[in-house]
């Protein structure tokens, strides 16, 4: 009977150490996955425009712009950008 109690003590001394070992640790590495951390999350004011070489959408304060004759056109990326205006000149 004594040998069981002092098993189980045992058993329980050593998951306690254990979930205080992997809780931070994993407390840390589901903080890392969710993004921004809570209260920080970018506001973008901006209005939803479509990126004329991709077709995302993306808001005008995020976009890179070009212009072209007297438009204004909004790119998600340099890539995009890039590839439009070298596609335009061919």
């Amino acid at each position: 009977m004594i040998r069981i109690l002092f098993f189980l003590v045992m058993l329980l001394i050593v998951r306690i150490i254990i979930s205080r070992l992997i809780t931070p640790i994993w407390r840390g590495t589901q903080r890392r996955t969710r993004g921004h951390p809570r209260g920080t999350h970018p506001i973008v004011k901006g209005k939803m425009v479509k990126d004329p070489q991709c077709g995302m959408y993306v808001a005008t304060d995020l976009a890179i712009q070009e212009r072209k004759q007297k438009k204004i056109l909004f790119f998600c990326s340099e890539e995009c950008r890039d590839r439009f205006v070298n596609e335009d000149r061919v």
